[in-house]
């Protein structure tokens, strides 16, 4: 529902010169505008990207040609690449976007308005600073967005529960050599969008069995398992944790001298109080599992939960959060 209004503020809230003639060229094959984002008015699609789980690394900050701060966000990844009408100036379109975004909510992180080429070469230039990826979805006659006067680039952040929303938008006027005279003059805008969300997991299993649980134990002391999976924000287990949970029991079967604590670990996100809470419930349903449904004795099996301090990585990153959400198992004696 959050999202949902936001589309239609976005879209109503473009401030469009209403003399401007729509261009006639069709959008790209298989393109769309961005539902968080409309494009301006009389504008069209050169080119377009989307993927359901990338990372972008966005400059928040450039002195001369130096990024010296930068946002890194994983999630939806949208490109597009808008042709605007002429007549237009670069920093016509590129405040139409920031005051509609502006006013959904977005705040601006970071905002250049002149000598901004250096962000077109970091982000989409031969050097690929950022490595953001190989700029062959664009069109040819694009002839990429360095080539390009009268730079404008913003970058928002509007902030969700559920993961942030990062756009970046990067104007400028173009200039093209003879053979695209059509596009000479446009408005080109680069919109990237970046809705942080988890990664899709599961797709790659890994087989930790009773035995590979059992060496880990001798040796180390305590096995970390990312296979037991909740409900968000929740201590409801998931019916994708039986095959883990089948090995535990199983470990705990075959090894009856072993007692184990269960140790539920969160990230950062939220308060300190709720993740310490929620991570032990965590840690009381994974035994309670084991007890009713394996007849693990409940005496051989103690829940702890700590929340996010002792994590196993940055809690700064998506991948890092991710790593910090496990169960441990520590070998008691």
């Amino acid at each position: 529902m959050f999202k949902k209004s936001i589309i239609c503020f976005v879209f109503f809230c473009l401030i469009i010169p209403q003399s401007i003639p729509a261009l006639a060229q069709e959008d790209a094959k298989g393109s769309q505008d961005h539902p968080l984002v409309s494009r301006y008015k009389g504008s069209y699609i050169l080119g377009y990207e989307h993927v359901d789980y990338d990372r972008l690394v966005l400059p928040a900050e450039i002195k001369g040609e130096e990024m010296i701060d930068k946002v890194e966000a994983e999630g939806e990844v949208t490109r597009i690449l808008y042709v605007a009408p002429n007549g237009l100036s670069s920093l016509q379109v590129h405040r139409n976007y920031q005051m509609a975004l502006q006013q959904a909510g977005f705040t601006t992180v970071y905002e250049c308005l002149d000598e901004c080429m250096p962000i077109a070469d970091m982000v989409y230039g031969e050097d690929q600073h950022l490595h953001n990826y190989d700029p062959s979805w664009m069109p040819a006659e694009a002839l990429y967005p360095w080539a390009t006067k009268d730079a404008r680039y913003f970058l928002a952040k509007l902030p969700d529960p559920e993961g942030a929303v990062y756009a970046s938008v990067y104007t400028a006027l173009h200039t093209l050599p003879d053979g695209h005279e059509e596009l000479a003059g446009h408005p080109i805008t680069l919109l990237q969008i970046v809705e942080e969300k988890p990664m899709a997991a599961g797709m790659v299993q890994v087989n930790l069995n009773a035995k590979a649980m059992a060496e880990d134990l001798d040796k180390t002391g305590k096995i970390r398992l990312y296979g037991i999976h909740f409900d968000t924000d929740k201590a409801t287990i998931k019916p994708t944790s039986e095959s883990t949970l089948s090995e535990i029991a199983l470990l705990l079967k075959q090894h009856p001298e072993l007692n184990l604590a269960v140790v539920g670990h969160t990230d950062a996100t939220g308060s300190l109080e709720h993740n310490r809470e929620l991570s032990q419930k965590r840690a009381e349903a994974v035994v309670e599992y084991l007890k009713s449904e394996h007849g693990i004795s409940g005496d051989r099996l103690d829940p702890y939960g700590v929340g996010p301090l002792a994590p196993a990585d940055t809690n700064e990153t998506e991948q890092g959060r991710a790593a910090n959400r496990r169960v441990e198992l520590i070998k008691m004696h």
